[in-house]
């Protein structure tokens, strides 16, 4: 992969070595100053497995290692319990045979994932393809250090869901060939110390067995740009930096700043940043460990793909448009609960905007439409039902508040409009043309069993950065229409104030920045933890990051407000 390159500086490194202590009694806390990692994957265990589905008459056979499964076709889509794990949906999108497997949960992702699989015809007839499950692999960092009073302290990073920071600091101690990491609030973290294997062992609660952690090698110092990104077959066009009038020293030092030491638990955690300009990818750097082949959670920055679905399906059908009220969408929900005239005009447009006036606001825990509340519930599995029952707190388009449950709905806008499953319309009228190569969308639970439209979603970083490419290039990847660029323009007019006055539109954030006298109209989607898809007409420049920083909204809106207009809006070259 062509990126720009880790050079370690020239470092003399005097270390120790714990076999040639006479005893792990002799061990210091001292020695074991540094950065330990551990890996670790809970499946789910169908990667990679070949699946083959063949078809006589009207019967299909869907088989796995594990055994078969028969069906009789009586609609466009054949579905399948398999032998191994999971459950398979067959569909033909023209003479392409997809199958979406639907993952089940794991260890740490506990809810299910529908993820493409693109069928082969083979020589005997059956169409072949491999499952490609979106992972759980849990990765742990555990950061050790000398405080400036001579004690020592401890601290836990993890790039999938940043748990370490509800750990929080710790004070480190060793007694034989134990470690403990203790705190004023929580029972103490102890870990067992293999002085032979240079290793050590750690339990952490939810995880079943211990994380075994290996020293790490020195955090990278200087950079070096190699050129243009690889070409990798996902359409995108790559060019080098320079050719597209960014400045390499300035990029290479936000690479250095998103790549410095962490020193606690609210460090910046970035995993990705890439740049496209002029139509070309020009920086595709992964850093903490990611790679460009490995999706990412994309959180609520999917709000943003779902009001372009929303622009796709209404396009479809002239019946419908941001004006229609929410009783014309739902009738089979009729009549609503807590029903009164301000529901009845709740539109598709206020769901967008984020001003439907429901009592569902992400940002304050006794709202009874709280995301956390309405996916913990188990009295109302309908989400849908779940959220038109709430009742209101204000008149539809008065109020902004940010509603994840009314987001969602937006996913039976979209399944009204094409009459198609959201997996199988996402992956027609966006994955497929657009050229995606892995994701996975969540789903929903029954009786919806449908993809959330709220956020969840894993996509590879270059694959979401395309959705900033459409605004740049007016609605089309590559030259195939996705979607009306009026419909794109619509999106980033200012309709409600989240925080400030006019910065939002349906589904996308609003932002002014003013960089060296110049000022910049921005949009971005945003997700928790720094999932940022940041587009800037005037410099034909779209920007992706991903990050782990989840539940720390100060320190990844600063990926926003500081890093960008620091870094990446001066790296413009003069003409």
């Amino acid at each position: 992969m062509r990126k720009l390159r880790f050079l370690p500086a020239l470092l003399i490194i005097i270390a120790t070595s714990w076999c040639c202590r006479a005893s792990a009694a002799e061990l210091q806390v001292s020695d074991l100053v540094g950065v330990w990692s551990s890996t670790r994957s809970f499946g789910p265990p169908a990667v990679g497995e070949e699946i083959r589905v063949t078809q006589t008459g009207d019967q299909w056979r869907a088989e796995d290692a594990h055994g078969f499964s028969v069906r009789s076709q009586q609609t466009d889509t054949v579905a399948f319990t398999l032998a191994g794990e999971g459950d398979l949906r067959v569909r033909f999108f023209g003479p392409l045979l997809v199958g979406q497997w639907i993952q089940p949960p794991t260890a740490s992702m506990p809810y299910r994932f529908a993820t493409p699989i693109r069928l082969t015809r083979a020589s005997d007839g059956s169409w072949r393809g491999l499952i490609r499950a979106i992972a759980d692999v849990q990765r742990v960092d555990l950061v050790i250090e000398r405080k400036e009073d001579g004690t020592f302290a401890g601290f836990i990073r993890n790039p999938e869901e940043n748990f370490g920071a509800r750990i929080g600091m710790r004070t480190v101690t060793v007694s034989g060939n134990h470690l403990t990491l203790s705190g004023t609030d929580a029972k103490p973290l102890i870990g067992t110390i293999n002085t032979a294997a240079e290793t050590i062992a750690l339990h952490l609660d939810r995880f079943p067995g211990d994380f075994v952690f290996r020293r790490s090698p020195p955090a990278p110092m200087h950079f070096q740009y190699l050129g243009a990104p690889q070409l990798v077959g996902d359409g995108w066009k790559t060019g080098s930096l320079r050719d597209a009038g960014i400045d390499e020293q300035k990029i290479g030092d936000l690479i250095l700043s998103a790549a410095a030491p962490a020193t606690s638990t609210r460090s910046p955690y970035i995993q990705s940043i890439l740049i496209a300009r002029h139509g070309k990818l020009v920086l595709d750097e992964y850093l903490n460990g990611y790679d460009r082949t490995r999706p990412h959670d994309v959180r609520s920055a999917g709000k943003s793909v779902a009001t372009l679905m929303v622009g796709a399906a209404l396009a479809d059908d002239p019946t419908l448009s941001p004006s229609t009220p929410l009783t014309t969408v739902f009738p089979q929900y009729v009549p609503f609960a807590s029903d009164n005239a301000l529901k009845q005009r709740i539109s598709i447009g206020d769901l967008m905007a984020m001003s439907s006036g429901l009592a569902c606001d992400d940002n304050d825990d006794a709202s009874p439409g709280l995301e956390d509340t309405m996916q913990s519930q188990t009295a109302q599995p309908d989400w849908y039902r779940f959220t038109l029952d709430l009742p209101m707190v204000s008149p539809p388009g008065a109020k902004a508040a940010y509603c994840s449950a009314g987001v969602n709905l937006l996913g039976g806008v979209v399944t009204k409009a094409s009459k198609q499953w959201l997996p199988d319309f996402f992956f027609e009228r966006f994955a497929l043309p657009m050229q995606f190569g892995q994701y996975g969308m969540w789903l929903t639970p029954p009786p919806l069993d449908t993809a959330y439209m709220a956020g969840g979603d894993y996509f590879l970083p270059r694959d979401f950065l395309k959705f900033g490419q459409l605004f740049l290039d007016h609605g089309s990847w590559n030259g195939h229409k996705i979607i009306d660029d009026a419909w794109l323009q619509a999106s980033v007019t200012p309709r409600s104030a989240l925080n400030a006055p006019g910065d939002y539109g349906y589904g996308w954030h609003l932002l002014t920045y003013t960089v060296n006298g110049q000022t910049y109209q921005a949009y971005n989607a945003g997700g928790n933890g720094g999932q940022l898809l940041i587009v800037v007409p005037k410099l034909d420049t779209a920007i992706m990051i991903t990050a782990a920083n989840y539940g720390q909204f100060p320190v990844w809106q600063s990926f926003i407000n500081d890093l960008v207009p620091k870094y990446i809006l001066p790296a413009e070259l003069p003409r």
